[in-house]
């Protein structure tokens, strides 16, 4: 089976090992001049537990992420041979509830408890599939003194201890991508821009790079881009079946001075906020 994979991102790339694992042939088209290049490398490295989405009374988000948390670790220690717990991560986060937020303290609080009883079903015989952490205990409630000593109290309502973290992308993209290059199964083209799939007996992938236009047959197509993706699919006639929606986000890294106090983690919920994470080495990442 030969498998051709738009997008050489964090998805393309992940697709592609499992892929070749499975013993099919790959062929992994990116626009740039390297893997795991652009929204890879430029986030926060939030591996997400859920914790984040009050706003979503279905429960759907948060169910979704636990499971890809969950499974997150031993993906990588898999095809990377990297012991969970040697992978650097972030500070454990705080959620924050913020004055303006779409929901209250006691909301916040509730969906928290929920969401650990969530995370404790999912993870079942595996509580240390989460980068080892603990996730036994219960997000904690901070005291009015924790929260005076990081934030401005009249901002920050209330605040919650959680082991949700974040692993940092730039190190991960790097392994990642020498993995990849490595693997005999899988065909690298970059400095391929996808311009369309064509559906006959078998898909087609169209490409344009420096030597003119390119067409490839395939057995299967992913379509793991990100910025495009909804075009390439409006070429053999997939639309998505409901609203969809763009969110822009702003972030920045820096390292404080050496004496300077470190910011803690923290995640600002529940409406148009950011957060900060603050790793192991002294990173700090803002959004």
């Amino acid at each position: 089976m030969h498998v051709g994979i738009l997008g050489g991102g964090m998805q393309g790339c992940c697709c592609a090992l499992a892929l070749a694992e499975r013993r099919a042939n790959v062929t992994l088209f990116d626009r740039n001049k390297q893997l795991l290049s652009r929204a890879a490398v430029a986030n926060e490295g939030k591996v997400h537990l859920g914790y984040m989405y009050a706003n979503d009374p279905s429960l759907a988000t948060a169910r979704m992420m636990i499971s890809g948390a969950l499974a997150f670790a031993p993906f990588f220690a898999r095809h990377l041979e990297i012991a969970p717990q040697s992978l650097s991560v972030s500070q454990p986060a705080a959620y924050v509830v913020h004055r303006e937020s779409h929901r209250n303290t006691d909301q916040v609080s509730n969906y928290l408890e929920t969401v650990h009883s969530m995370i404790l079903d999912a993870a079942g015989a595996r509580p240390k599939a989460y980068f080892g952490r603990d996730l036994l205990q219960k997000p904690r409630p901070w005291s009015v003194a924790e929260r005076e000593a990081e934030f401005d109290c009249s901002v920050a309502l209330a605040a919650f201890d959680t082991p949700e973290v974040a692993i940092n992308p730039v190190a991960l993209a790097k392994a990642l991508r020498e993995r990849i290059h490595s693997d005999p199964r899988i065909e690298i083209c970059l400095a391929h821009e996808v311009l369309d799939v064509e559906c006959i007996d078998r898909p087609v992938v169209r490409t344009r790079h420096l030597s003119g236009v390119a067409r490839r047959r395939f057995d299967h197509v992913i379509n793991a881009l990100w910025d495009g993706r909804l075009a390439v699919d409006k070429t053999v006639g997939l639309y998505p079946g409901r609203p969809w929606l763009h969110r822009l986000k702003y972030g920045v890294s820096f390292y404080l001075p050496e004496n300077a106090k470190k910011p803690h983690s923290a995640t600002f919920v529940s409406g148009p906020f950011g957060e900060v994470v603050t790793y192991e080495d002294g990173l700090i990442y803002l959004t």
